[in-house]
Parts: C-alpha cells; structure tokens; sequence
C-alpha cells in the first residue's frame, strides 16, 4: 500500500512539473510579443517627429516666421517683419514673370530682377525661363541674370533684354559696363556702347 501511494506521488509530480513550465513560458510569451511591437513603433514615431522636412521639398508660396538673424534658405525672402521675427516666404519653382513685394535686404533669389522700389520695400519678379529677346525696366543696383545685357539706361532705372538662346552671328548694342554673356565678343565701341557679337 506504501509503495503503490508512493508511485501515485511520483507520476503527479512528473505531470505536473512540464505543466507548471508550460504555465510559466506561457505567461512570458504574450509580454514579449506586446512589448516588441510596442518599442518598435514608438522608435517609428519618433524618427518620423526628428525628420524635419528640408526646403527642396517646400510648396512653392509657404510662409514661416523666422527668428532676426535665422539663415534664409536659398530661393526663399523676406516678406514682413515683425517685433524680432522675419516672415519668410518659398519663390522656388515660382512662374517666370511671378512678382511679389520684398522687404529692402531679402536676399533676391537667382534669376529674380527688382523692378520698383517703394519706403522699405522691394518689387522683384522672376526672369527665369523668360523667352530670348525678352526686355524690362530694373532698378539700378538690381541683379543681372545670366545671359541678360543692359541695353538702356534712364534716371535710376536700367533697360535689360536676354541674349540666352540667341542664334549665332547676331549683334546687339549694349552698355558700357553691361555684363557680356558667355559666347558673345565686343567688336566695336563707342562713346558709351558696345556693340557685341554671338559667336559659334
């Protein structure tokens, strides 16, 4: 009888150990299958809040209050000014011909001329992409774009005209002190012209 309760004793505790595992590993299995995802998507979250979107992929016309003093991305001015902050304003990707009011000491972007000037306050337009041939009235001190001569000149105002894409051999009269375009040659001067030639 002893030996017989003896071997009841043992055969319970053979089955209820692997029982007892299965509970434990059990318990463990479900919390490292929460806790995985879980920290992988808080890991996502905040990579996503750290990746600050850069200005080439800005919209074209978004605005954004800037400290005084803050770097003013390539491409983008100054719009307003208030208390010690800039509002500053995308012009990247903007239509050729495109005007907008500048605050006097916004960066002018590439290919952008000042055409009026007004208390504090610049009126640029976009030139970029502007058909060969194409002429307007800027502003003394104004940026010259590349391949643009100054042809005219009046008061504070200069007459500009764009020589890009010109055929070969034409010629054309311009400033004393006028940019020559890449590709064109001085072949006469007088009193305070040149005349020019394209070439090649």
């Amino acid at each position: 009888m002893f030996k017989k309760a003896l071997v009841i004793l043992a055969l319970s505790s053979v089955v209820a150990v692997p029982n007892l595992a299965a509970t434990a590993q059990g318990a463990a299995l479900p919390l490292q299958g929460k806790t995985t995802p879980y920290v992988t998507s808080d890991i996502q979250k905040d990579w996503k809040k750290k990746d600050a979107p850069t200005s080439k992929n800005k919209a074209f016309g978004e605005e954004i209050w800037v400290m005084l003093g803050s770097p003013i991305p390539s491409g983008w001015v100054v719009v307003r000014s208030s208390g010690n902050m800039n509002l500053i304003k995308n012009l990247n990707n903007a239509p050729s011909g495109y005007e907008v009011w500048v605050m006097l000491g916004s960066p002018i972007p590439t290919g952008w001329v000042i055409t009026r000037s007004s208390g504090n306050m610049n009126f640029i337009r976009n030139l970029n992409n502007a058909p060969s041939g194409q002429e307007v009235w800027v502003m003394l001190g104004s940026p010259i774009p590349d391949g643009w001569v100054i042809t005219r000149s009046s008061g504070d105002m200069n007459f500009i005209r764009n020589l890009n894409n010109a055929p070969s051999g034409q010629e054309v009269w311009v400033m004393l002190g006028s940019p020559i375009p890449d590709g064109w040659t001085i072949i006469r001067s007088t009193g305070t012209m040149n005349l020019i030639r394209r070439i090649g």
